[in-house]
């Protein structure tokens, strides 16, 4: 099962990981010492979208990582 095109796509899968893991390493706009309620709620939905985001892009560099291993055996 010796294919380029499985290179390829696995190599895709994982760039796509490494590009949503980046998205998450972004820093929050300037916050006042002292938030708002509503700007505590926003942050809290931050972090569960930002978990949400590591595990996509976990799932999907081992999708890439096991198209790369299928294609080398």
């Amino acid at each position: 099962m010796r294919s380029i095109a499985f290179a390829a796509v696995g190599l895709g899968f994982v760039l796509m990981g490494a590009g949503l893991f980046a998205l998450t390493l972004r820093k929050p706009k300037n916050q006042p010492a002292v938030p708002t309620k509503a700007q505590q709620r926003e942050q809290t939905q931050l972090e569960e979208e930002k978990k949400k985001m590591y595990v996509a892009a976990g799932v999907s560099a081992a999708v890439g990582l096991a198209l790369i291993v299928l294609m080398l055996f």
